[in-house]
């Protein structure tokens, strides 16, 4: 049996209702509850729309958990899916070939560093450009922040995995203000330190233009075409 659009916009409310502010969760909740209700008025053609879509809830998300359960399991499954993705991404980095260009990072900003009699100043300025190209690479997938005013649950990642970028920046500065006293930065080991934060933070950066740019033509064919 199927829904006619009012039944279907029924079910809409009800899945809103319990604060479903994801789009790809809802959806998937809604079409899942829309074959389940069709399925069981098939089965029980005596049974209330009403109370088959309580049926349908029950059945498909449990009496306690509901759709509020699913939300939780399925924030937490992709969240952890993302942050492994983004290790295995800055792992390659650590690989040949891509190796060569971490490398050539770190070194080139050593060398840069000795150029400067108070380096940890100097470092204060590349490593500000990173964070603020970072933070500018928010604006290309601006637009594709929600959908019915529901948030889009991968473009919502993309801002929590962008703040190892800004996590690795606040290392940087409060590494220098809290050991300004009493390190030497112009010792090999403090440069070093230096150099290692920023490369980190660089490939950081690269990983995060990669999964953006993946991240958003996917939305392009999947959410917004």
């Amino acid at each position: 049996m199927k829904l006619n659009e009012e039944q279907i916009t029924y079910i809409e409310n009800y899945i809103k209702q319990n604060d479903i502010n994801y789009y790809e969760i809802y959806m998937e909740i809604l079409d899942h509850m829309i074959l389940s209700v069709e399925d069981i008025l098939e089965r029980n053609p005596t049974k209330n729309f009403e109370e088959a879509v309580l049926i349908a809830k029950v059945e498909g998300f449990g009496r306690k958990k509901g759709f509020r359960g699913l939300l939780r399991e399925k924030l937490k499954l992709a969240q952890k899916q993302a942050t492994k993705d983004n290790l295995k991404r800055i792992k390659e980095y650590f690989t040949f070939p891509k190796l060569v260009l971490t490398v050539s990072i770190f070194v080139s900003y050593y060398i840069f560093l000795n150029f400067f009699k108070e380096p940890q100043k100097a470092n204060i300025i590349p490593i500000s450009i990173v964070a603020l190209f970072g933070l500018f690479q928010s604006l290309y997938y601006r637009k594709y922040t929600k959908v019915d005013k529901m948030i889009v649950l991968k473009t919502h990642l993309l801002g929590v995995n962008s703040s190892l970028i800004f996590a690795l920046t606040q290392l940087s500065g409060s590494f220098i203000i809290y050991t300004n006293n009493f390190i030497d930065f112009n010792h090999f080991l403090a440069k070093a330190m230096m150099s290692i934060v920023f490369t980190f933070t660089l490939i950081s950066l690269l990983v995060f233009i990669e999964v953006r740019k993946k991240t958003i033509e996917e939305l392009k064919t999947q959410i917004f075409a």
